[in-house]
C-alpha cells in the first residue's frame, strides 16, 4: 500500500504532462497521420529517453540540478529556441510529394527524424526539466523514500509513453480520410507550433 498513492499520483502527472506537450503533441498527430502508429511509438519513445534522463537527474540530484538551471538558464532557452526555429523553417518549407509518406527511407533517416528530434525538443527545453524538477520538489513527492520516488516516476513515465502512443494511434485511425492537401497543412501546423514556442524561449530570456 506504500506504492499504491506514489503509482496513483505520478500516472496522473504524467498523463497531465503528456496532454501539455506542446510540439511533441503536433509531432505525433502528425507522425499518426502520415505514417501510422508505428512511427508514432517512435516519436514517444525519443520523448520518453529524455524524460528518463531528467527522471534520474531529478530524484538523485533535484537541488543540484535546480542550481544549475538558474545559473544556465539564459543559454539553454536561447539554444531550444534557436532549434525550434530551424526546424520548423525546415518543417514549413520542406517539398511534400504526393504519396510521400510511403516511400520512407529506413534506417538512420527514421531515427533520426521520429526519434532523435523529439529527444532533442525534450532535453533542450526548460520548462521539461522544471516540471520533473518541480514534481520531486514539492508534496507529495517530496516526501517519499527512495523506493516510491521510484515507483512515481516509472508511472509518470508509463503514463506518458501511453498517452502518446494513444494521439499518434488515434491520428493514424484518420489517415484514410485525410487527402494530401491536409498533410501539408499539418506540416504547416507543425512548423507554426515549433516557431511560436521557439521565439517564446527567446522572448523570455531576453524579458
Amino acid at each position: 500500500m506504500a506504492w499504491l498513492a506514489p503509482a496513483l499520483y505520478g500516472f496522473a502527472a504524467g498523463f497531465m504532462m503528456s496532454i501539455l506537450l506542446g510540439v511533441v503533441f503536433f509531432m505525433l498527430i502528425q507522425a499518426g497521420i502520415q505514417h501510422g502508429i508505428k512511427k508514432g511509438v517512435i516519436i514517444a519513445s525519443g520523448v520518453i529517453a529524455g524524460d528518463l534522463i531528467f527522471l534520474s537527474l531529478a530524484i538523485s540530484f533535484t537541488a543540484a540540478i535546480s542550481d544549475f538551471l538558474q545559473k544556465y538558464q539564459q543559454s539553454i532557452s536561447w539554444v531550444g529556441g534557436l532549434l525550434l526555429l530551424a526546424m520548423g523553417g525546415w518543417t514549413w518549407f520542406k517539398k511534400r510529394r504526393d504519396g510521400q509518406e510511403h516511400k520512407e527511407v529506413k534506417g538512420l533517416h527514421s531515427a533520426r527524424d521520429f526519434f532523435v528530434k523529439p529527444f532533442v525538443i525534450n532535453i533542450l527545453n526548460p520548462a521539461n526539466a522544471a516540471w520533473w524538477l518541480g514534481l520531486y520538489s514539492l508534496p507529495p513527492a517530496s516526501a517519499y523514500v527512495i523506493d516510491q520516488k521510484i515507483v512515481f516516476g516509472a508511472f509518470a513515465i508509463l503514463a506518458i509513453f501511453s498517452t502518446e502512443v494513444g494521439i499518434a494511434a488515434g491520428a493514424s485511425l484518420l489517415k484514410k480520410y485525410i487527402k494530401e492537401k491536409w498533410l501539408k497543412k499539418v506540416d504547416k501546423l507543425v512548423a507554426t507550433v515549433m516557431f511560436i514556442m521557439g521565439l517564446n524561449l527567446m522572448i523570455r530570456v531576453v524579458l
